[in-house]
């Protein structure tokens, strides 16, 4: 089954939208059977869960998933609104990349449902950027790595600093694993005088060409729908 990893260029990019986005658009059209969208790492999860404030990005993932998905999600869930490795450590916690790769091939596995459907879909969103660490010596892009074959997606706000932050991830993701297949900007942030130019302009630089903007207001699955048939045909080199 094709399996997605959405990575950004930081936190507050925008990774939640995209994916709650893109499980819709998939979702959409029948072609593509089931969607399961998972968040295996998250921090700043309220112990209170009552309430649109309190809802946490696993819990909008959960949502929008077509099949079931694990009763324990996320699989990692810490209240400091921190660092992964940082809030393991403040609860005294471990997290390992070995028991995050399992349990989302357990998910995988353990429905029928996904087997029935025609062309399931796994999401999986990362915590952070895609270097922040989820432990002292791995990175959300090791996370990446042990998942795959993988789809990657790189994430990042359509905002003033974008041209920084995607050439400074893609240098650091050439080095340390590799590129990521697209690159998304997504409104995550309020509107500056970038806003709207800052795909054309990573184009123009040679930095990236992203396949898709999200822009608030706009209904966000017409935007991916060049990214669903991109994704479409790179599932298939993956089977």
């Amino acid at each position: 089954m094709p399996r997605v990893v959405v990575l950004g260029t930081g936190t507050g990019v925008g990774k939640t939208y995209f994916t709650v986005a893109l499980a819709r658009a998939l979702a959409a059209n029948r072609r593509d059977g089931g969607v399961l969208a998972l968040k295996p790492v998250e921090t700043g999860v309220s112990a209170r869960r009552q309430g649109t404030a309190d809802i946490n990005d696993a819990v909008r993932l959960s949502r929008v998933s077509t099949v079931p998905g694990p009763e324990r999600h996320p699989l990692f869930a810490f209240r400091d609104p921190v660092s992964p490795h940082l809030a393991a450590r403040r609860a005294k916690r471990s997290v390992s990349l070995r028991s995050i790769s399992n349990w989302i091939r357990s998910a995988e596995s353990s429905d029928k449902t996904l087997h029935a459907t025609t062309l399931p879909w796994v999401l999986v969103e990362t915590a952070g950027g895609a270097l922040s660490p989820l432990t002292r010596t791995t990175s959300n892009a090791d996370l990446a790595s042990a998942l795959e074959p993988a789809i990657w997606i790189l994430v990042a706000a359509d905002a003033l600093g974008v041209l920084h932050d995607v050439r400074a991830t893609l240098l650091a993701l050439r080095h340390e694993a590799r590129e990521p297949d697209f690159v998304v900007l997504s409104a995550a942030r309020d509107r500056d005088r970038s806003t709207g130019t800052n795909a054309a302009e990573l184009s123009r630089l040679g930095i990236a060409r992203p396949i898709a903007t999200l822009s608030r207001g706009a209904r966000p699955e017409r935007a991916l729908a060049r990214l669903v048939s991109a994704l479409r045909d790179r599932a298939a080199t993956l089977r």
